[in-house]
């Protein structure tokens, strides 16, 4: 098998380079670094050679930090210690000095994950895509802030959840789901041990699974009752989640947890806020090579914000390794039957030549 994208070490470092050939050596090697699972070449699939490197929305250096004060934060809650609240308003003003200062042209989440670290990836996530939302309602920094620290602490109260329950690889019992329910109370109540954490920010872990129409936990709330920042999380923690492969099921292709989103704001999730999500999440940027459900490839050239997950699209061939111009257009907004099954990658530089 080949390597399908580039794989990634924890400073950033490209372990394997997108075409590379598996060998059980290089497997057990990145076994060894924490890499458990890799996208492979489908067989008989030929890809570009020059496509783009896929791009975060922050820097890699910057994810591994967060992702290592999450679990920094987590290893103290579970030995009931205190846990360091100047490293976490550190990195949070981190990840909104990066956010504040790009002009970036689309959201997104990172395609690389170790599996036993997907909460912390996780939490990641929720943070930098909800002060993203925060910045396009434009929020002050310290409003800002306080968005980023609870969202990143927003899970906390899962520390307190059995490991086994957690992480069961099937549907959850009556009970176990009673116990996993208690988590936001759980996170609320160890935020509010922290002399340095706001009552705001302890609400956001405790109203992040509250819904609009009162069938959320633990207590019921309805739209006027929850803090406007746990609706905020509540949106992107049910994307990322939606879109991560998880042990009781695999990850949801783009589109379908748009889908989802889009029926949950009718009444559990906040239209509005689900609306701004949207028309700022390029789910597929112009450039992206992308497989459609009737095996054909093309390459985004148009999206349009009101309903991102059915660009316009340059259908293509593959000629000696390179994708090559057919010359036809199918716009997804008038045809119904087709949709995009998976991203192959991004060639801005192919984009730009056909546009």
């Amino acid at each position: 098998m080949r390597v399908a994208q580039n794989i990634y070490g924890k400073e950033g470092e490209v372990l394997l380079r997108v075409g590379s050939e598996l060998s059980e050596g290089l497997i057990e090697s990145l076994r060894k670094r924490g890499v458990f699972a890799i996208e492979v070449e489908e067989e008989n699939k030929s890809y570009a050679v020059e496509e783009d490197e896929k791009v975060d929305i922050i820097s890699r250096e910057l994810r591994s930090e967060a992702e290592e004060i999450v679990m920094d934060t987590w290893n103290a809650a579970l030995e009931g210690k205190s846990f360091s609240m100047s490293k976490i308003k550190q990195v949070v003003e981190e990840v909104m000095d990066e956010l504040l200062t790009k002009d970036y042209a689309f959201l997104k989440l990172a395609d690389i994950r170790a599996l036993d670290e997907y909460t912390f990836a996780h939490s990641v996530n929720v943070c930098v895509l909800s002060l993203l939302l925060g910045i396009i309602k434009n929020y002050s920094e310290n409003r800002l802030y306080e968005l980023g620290v609870g969202a990143l602490l927003h899970d906390l109260g899962k520390t307190i959840i059995p490991p086994e329950i957690l992480n069961k690889p099937g549907p959850l019992n009556n009970e176990e789901m009673a116990i996993v329910r208690k988590h936001p109370a759980y996170g609320f109540s160890l935020l509010c041990q922290e002399p340095d954490i706001a009552f705001g920010l302890a609400l956001i872990a405790y109203q992040h699974h509250e819904r609009c129409n009162g069938g959320g936990y633990p207590r019921g709330l309805v739209q006027g009752e929850i803090h406007e920042f746990a609706q905020i999380v509540a949106i992107v923690d049910v994307y990322d989640a939606l879109t991560s492969d998880r042990p009781y099921r695999k990850s949801l292709l783009p589109y379908e947890a748009v889908e989802t989103l889009v029926a949950m704001s009718a009444q559990e999730l906040n239209f509005s806020i689900v609306k701004i999500f949207l028309e700022n999440v390029d789910i597929y940027p112009v450039g992206s090579i992308v497989e459609l459900n009737d095996h054909s490839t093309g390459i985004i050239v148009s999206v349009d914000k009101s309903l991102p997950v059915r660009p316009l699209i340059r259908m293509l061939v593959c000629e000696n390794n390179h994708y090559v111009s057919t010359g036809t257009d199918i716009n997804l907004m008038e045809n119904n039957t087709l949709f995009i099954k998976k991203v192959l990658g991004i060639n801005t530089a192919l984009a730009d030549k056909l546009l």
